[in-house]
């Protein structure tokens, strides 16, 4: 860019405040730091000094106003009448405009850039999704029409700008000290479907499609527990209620079996990938329907490694606001889990470009899987991932 479309420096003041010396036309000036003679005009006018004239005082005369000081130069440098002017005197010093103009450099980019109306509008559309725990991206592409960004939103929740406060922004990063692995003996069920073994797979089959599938507890006392399941390429996500025996996911898969049927379980669900849970133990039982027919390939986490199977544990923390951990689970019904896994589905997530898995879902694999599962869209504005979303 042409230095005459930026803003001007303290080398370009001191020339214009030796060329005020000199006595220098205002053409002259402005050729001389590449400027327009309008900027210069400007900028003197904006930044004269006036020191006020006492003479006055010494004679019979009022103080007069110089008309030299309505246009260039403005200023009393070089004025033949300067000794014997009763006027105050107008001076253009470059160290002192140019501190000045860092000042309002500064100050103008500090508070609000919004109009009451705005803030008012802002305020209130981010204090009512986060009360109803909902992320500031979520918001953002809930309602476009905000007028700012949301790096811009966390600025202003960070400087207490707004009725939100920092504490109620729920996602804290915490990391915990991470354990030394051990070797163990691999167990006859996970031989060959070791997490190298997963990735084979994908390397040989790239467009298959990924559900990863894990467990929530609440209380150790509880009856029951959370089976999740999400198909990572869409963040779509499904889950049941299941009793804590032996074989509830094996029955958990054959309703699901049945109720997409052989080939859109095969579409929706080629491939899973768990940990080594207990209950994900029969392997065979899960990669097989009735009929000794192939229907999925399960294939398991290295151990300490839940890493391997991140998409699921970000949408557990999603799932944890709902159901804190230590909380009894035994009062959730399978249509109370349903409420959650809706608002999920309908949520707008970053790694989605704010595309919700729903309208993902229903663009690849139709309406009809969909309603198979009982998940329908609802409105953004009414997600509330707190407790009270199923009580």
């Amino acid at each position: 860019m042409s230095e005459k479309y930026k803003h001007l420096t303290l080398s370009e003041r001191i020339t214009i405040e030796a060329g005020l010396k000199a006595i220098k036309s205002l053409q002259d000036i402005a050729l001389e730091i590449n400027k327009s003679p309008r900027t210069v005009s400007y900028e003197i006018k904006t930044h004269l000094i006036r020191k006020e004239n006492q003479r006055f005082r010494f004679s019979n005369v009022s103080k007069t106003n110089c008309q030299r000081h309505q246009r260039y130069p403005f200023t009393c440098d070089g004025c033949a009448f300067k000794s014997s002017c009763l006027s105050d005197f107008f001076t253009y010093e470059a160290k002192q405009a140019n501190q000045a103009y860092q000042h309002v450099l500064k100050t103008s980019r500090q508070g609000i850039n919004l109009s009451a109306t705005e803030y008012v509008y802002l305020d209130g559309i981010v204090k009512k999704g986060i009360k109803n725990g909902q992320s500031l991206e979520h918001i953002k592409a809930t309602h476009p029409d905000l007028p700012i960004s949301v790096r811009s939103l966390y600025r202003y929740i960070d400087q207490d700008l707004l009725s939100i406060k920092t504490f109620d922004l729920r996602r804290k990063v915490r990391f915990k000290k991470r354990k030394k692995t051990t070797k163990t003996k691999i167990k006859t069920h996970i031989e060959g479907r070791q997490f190298m073994d997963y990735l084979t797979y994908c390397a040989k089959h790239p467009q298959t499609f990924t559900i990863q599938m894990d467990t929530v507890h609440g209380a150790k006392s509880d009856r029951f527990y959370i089976l999740t399941l999400i198909l990572i390429e869409f963040h779509f996500f499904y889950a049941f209620v299941i009793p804590k025996h032996t074989g509830a996911v094996t029955r958990a898969f054959k309703w699901l079996y049945q109720q997409l049927g052989h080939d859109d379980f095969k579409r929706l669900m080629p491939v899973i990938l768990t940990d080594r849970g207990t209950e994900f133990s029969d392997s065979e039982e899960l990669e097989f329907n009735d009929a000794h027919e192939r229907r999925t390939y399960v294939f398991y986490c290295d151990p300490l490694a839940s890493y391997q199977k991140g998409a699921i544990e970000s949408i557990h923390r999603l799932l944890r606001y709902v159901f804190p951990k230590g909380k009894s689970l035994d009062f959730l019904t399978q249509d109370k889990l349903n409420v959650f896994i809706n608002c999920i589905n309908s949520y707008k997530l970053r790694s989605n470009q704010f595309l919700t898995a729903y309208h993902m879902m229903k663009t690849h694999f139709g309406k009809d899987i969909l309603d198979k599962l009982k998940v329908k869209a609802i409105d953004p504005d009414s997600i509330h991932l707190t407790p009270n979303l199923v009580k």
